[in-house]
């Protein structure tokens, strides 16, 4: 099993405090605090929120998979045992909860309100969720309680590439039972009375409206700290191509980006690769050798935000290779650092990738991905125009004073008196 440790106990030092029994308290709805773009999301919230005079608290569904224990599948129903739960702190020493399921094997029930949930929100006075997907909003939509939710990608998106790798009978589970009853459910959540919704991109506001049938709240772009990410020109490698994310995940395309770092090299490029973000990171060895790319491949594991930045610093460019990206939150790290990006037209990006300007957009075709990345590395005065660009993009775009008004404006309008009579900032 992975290990807890980069997001347990990395440090945060703009996160004011540790819980106090004074402040009121905010309950947060998300995924399990281990890596990726959503537990990047949620250290965000805890920061905003946090600042705002309010104790975050964290609730996730504890993954089957991870914590077996704790969740109650179809084959346990005759031990009479309940579903379970885990306490640790989390996101800079907050109180967080993973909460086991009864039927775990069904997707929907992962956020059904049961007695552990219900006593959490009740000891809440904001309710929250920072998710893939609008899921996690469940307990609070069943419930019929006001709630804001911060939402990176439809429920399908999200998931449409994992699902081609799923056993036949998961497949067959997935389309006559999972997949109807959780369209139902994310319809649901996006159409709850006192449910606010605010998209990670203005691509994702798009689709969650088309499925909504109404407008969403607002967009709240992923703000990027510029005491962490930020240009580094003495530091940058030409021709050092990279991406960080979870690579391995179906959705990230990445035999794209292999391919056309395969064509650079057999065109004589000197061309080298780096991937950050899977734990396992020898996941991927055998499609390198097949491709003659082990020697210029490095595969580095989950980092922190701070070592995450000194990677960034060094790519010439960075390549987003995915089939769906509702932003990619690393390629704003990489703008932040200078690096300009070329991605696929796999959504998100396609809001902020401003091509010939800040990078490039290019068929989802190997040819046309290594055409590009050619172009940017071989002109230095273009790639240099072009990461400025970037960088400056990030600085107007993805502060965290606009995320801080933006998430003030929609707990205000939950919760007027608190910001009335507390004066939060």
């Amino acid at each position: 099993m992975p290990s807890l440790e980069p997001l347990a106990v990395e440090p945060c030092p703009r996160v004011q405090g540790r819980p106090t029994p004074d402040r009121p308290r905010a309950l947060i709805s998300t995924i399990e605090p281990i890596d990726g773009g959503v537990p990047t999301m949620t250290m965000c919230m805890a920061r905003i929120v946090a600042e705002l005079g309010i104790e975050p608290v964290f609730a996730w569904y504890e993954p089957w998979s991870r914590q077996p224990a704790l969740s109650v599948p179809l084959h346990g129903l005759p031990s009479g045992r309940r579903p379970g739960s885990v306490r640790r702190l989390v996101y800079e020493g907050h109180q967080g909860h993973g909460l086991g399921a009864w039927l775990p094997e069904l997707e929907f029930t992962h956020y059904l309100p049961r007695r552990h949930w219900r006593s959490l929100i009740a000891d809440c006075r904001f309710h929250l969720s920072v998710t893939g997907n609008p899921l996690c909003a469940a307990p609070y939509a069943r419930l019929g309680l006001p709630f804001l939710a911060w939402v990176a990608t439809p429920w399908e998106a999200d998931r449409s590439q994992r699902v081609l790798g799923f056993s036949l009978p998961r497949r067959l589970l997935d389309r006559g039972l999972n997949g109807p009853v959780l369209r139902r459910l994310e319809r649901q959540i996006l159409r709850a009375r006192g449910g606010r919704v605010l998209a990670l991109s203005p691509y994702t506001s798009r689709a969650l409206e088309t499925i909504a049938g109404r407008p969403m709240d607002g967009v709240l772009l992923m703000p990027v700290d510029p005491a962490i990410f930020s240009p580094a020109p003495e530091r940058v490698q030409p021709w050092k191509v990279g991406f960080a994310g979870r690579y391995a995940d179906p959705r990230k395309n990445i035999d794209l980006l292999l391919d056309a770092i395969q064509a650079l090299v057999a065109a004589g490029r000197p061309v080298q690769l780096d991937l950050v973000g899977e734990m396992d990171t020898t996941v991927l060895q055998e499609r390198l050798q097949q491709r003659g790319l082990a020697e210029v491949t490095r595969c580095l594991p989950t980092l922190s935000r701070y070592a995450l930045a000194p990677v960034l610093q060094e790519f010439d460019v960075f390549v987003i290779s995915s089939h769906q990206e509702g932003l990619c939150i690393a390629a704003l790290e990489a703008m932040a650092c200078g690096v300009p990006v070329i991605s696929t037209r796999c959504g998100g990006p396609e809001d902020y990738v401003q091509p010939g300007i800040n990078g490039d957009l290019v068929d989802s075709d190997s040819a046309s991905m290594a055409a590009a990345i050619s172009s940017m590395c071989k002109d230095r005065a273009h790639r240099q125009a072009c990461g400025a660009a970037a960088a400056a993009w990030i600085e107007t775009n993805a502060s965290f004073n606009a995320a801080r008004r933006i998430v003030r404006e929609q707990l205000a309008a939950m919760d007027p008196t608190f910001f009335s009579v507390a004066g939060a900032a």
